[in-house]
């Protein structure tokens, strides 16, 4: 898709990370002058960008007076919270447009404020265990397992599951050393599905545009898991709309939000749905990709002219009962590695159902040691699309055989892919 309307104008993406490589290209496809901030130095997105800057994004007067210098046209951060607040302020004080107010952005910053804005509106959440101390924890009545969580920290980081007293001791100081505030959020750990949904927002106008079902990686032990798998259309999806979609959107309607993209993630026992998290902007998921295919509607362009022209452009409608199915491989990488190279790329571009692979890093650079049960672990996702859950499966299939990720001494460092075998038994579901 190409919005004419952004010709020529310039854009300052506020965080270079990894994920924000391939909104280069399309910021470029629109013709669309973009500058990467951050304090990291020589980082791959910066080598691809129009301009690089090298600041820190929390230095809001600095950041305003680049962009008065460098003539930029509008401000956008789209896969960080923490970055998400200080976008606003900076747009606020350009009059430059952003989707979301800086309590608005507390939905996915605070998973405790997160919490409370669900219940006032009846959205389902898992029960809570309100312990303030590391000492307090023997002497509350706790059913285990519990899952405990930095109240303000994203991308896995700080997690833990926790079966008995002693683990969550472990775990409350992980936790605690992770988040911002110094607070963590513990809950009923409920180890069933789980289902991402995401919504857009045009003038008002609130859609569920797409759920889909999350699978993890299990070969690893003693950390979080990992997902290593999403497939669209969601197994939930016809029970999401009848029960769920209308509170979900009463609160967003609640909070005051007009335009944007956000996603929940969910947890879902029999036929209920708990969500347990937020986040205020495009998710790593790269749901986005999938989006185009379908709806000819590319999230990512149209932020990019909301913050250059506070417009969403034209009005689509959404429905999350897709007319084809998706898959999205997360290729989860052995923590510690460094990438070498990329293997057979050129074949698998050759093949028309291979949406989108959206590296995360470069040639040279290193998985992180600490990245194990953490988003840290995905090298890349990669997008497919196919008309029957039989062809989806093959071309996972087909997928899993070419695409090789490996280190300096030519070894693979991928985890073992999902079992195709148990993914198939539980598409039983159609169209």
């Amino acid at each position: 898709m190409l919005m004419n309307e952004l010709k020529g104008k310039r854009l300052l993406l506020i965080g270079g990370q990894g994920p924000t490589a391939d909104l280069i290209d399309l910021a470029h496809r629109n013709q669309v002058f973009i500058g990467v901030l951050d304090y990291n130095k020589g980082t791959y997105v910066k080598s691809i960008a129009d301009a690089a800057h090298d600041v820190s994004a929390i230095d809001v007067d600095a950041v305003v007076q680049l962009c008065k210098d460098e003539h930029y046209d509008g401000v956008i951060s789209n896969f960080n919270d923490m970055l998400s607040s200080y976008v606003c302020k900076i747009a606020e004080k350009l009059g430059f447009h952003v989707p979301y107010t800086v309590e608005q952005l507390l939905m996915s910053d605070n998973k405790k404020y997160f919490k409370q804005t669900c219940m006032k509106y009846g959205v389902p959440v898992p029960k809570e265990y309100h312990i303030a101390s590391r000492e307090a924890i023997r002497q509350t009545e706790i059913e285990y397992p519990v899952i405990i969580k930095p109240v303000d920290a994203g991308g896995s980081q700080g997690i833990s599951i926790c079966h008995n007293a002693d683990e969550l001791e472990v775990g409350f100081d992980k936790a605690m050393a992770r988040s911002r505030g110094k607070d963590v959020i513990i809950e009923a750990y409920i180890p069933y599905d789980e289902i991402n949904v995401t919504y857009i927002a045009q003038d008002g106008d609130i859609q569920l545009a797409a759920i889909h079902d999350r699978y993890f990686n299990i070969t690893q032990q003693g950390v979080v898991r990992v997902p290593d798998l999403y497939i669209y259309p969601s197994r939930y999806t016809k029970l999401f709309y009848e029960k769920y979609n209308d509170r979900v959107i009463a609160m967003l309607k609640g909070i005051g939000v007009k335009n944007g993209s956000l996603f929940m993630q969910a947890c879902v026992k029999g036929d209920q749905i708990y969500f347990y998290e937020s986040g205020m902007r495009l998710n790593g998921c790269k749901t986005y990709q999938i989006l185009e295919y379908e709806n000819k509607f590319n999230t990512f362009e149209r932020l990019m002219s909301y913050a250059l022209t506070g417009s969403m452009g034209e009005h689509v409608e959404f429905n999350a009962n897709f007319k084809k199915w998706y898959a999205t491989w997360c290729v989860v990488a052995k923590p510690g590695e460094t990438i070498q190279e990329y293997r057979n790329l050129k074949a698998l571009e050759s093949y028309p159902w291979l949406i989108h692979i959206a590296r995360r890093y470069a040639p040279g650079e290193k998985v992180p040691d600490t990245a194990a049960g953490t988003l840290g672990q995905l090298v890349s996702r990669n997008h497919i699309c196919a008309d029957t859950k039989e062809e989806l499966i093959d071309r996972l299939d087909q997928m899993f055989q070419l695409y090789q990720v490996t280190n300096p001494e030519g070894e693979s460092i991928l985890m073992q892919p999902h079992d195709l075998n148990s993914l198939r038994e539980k598409l039983d579901y159609d169209l």
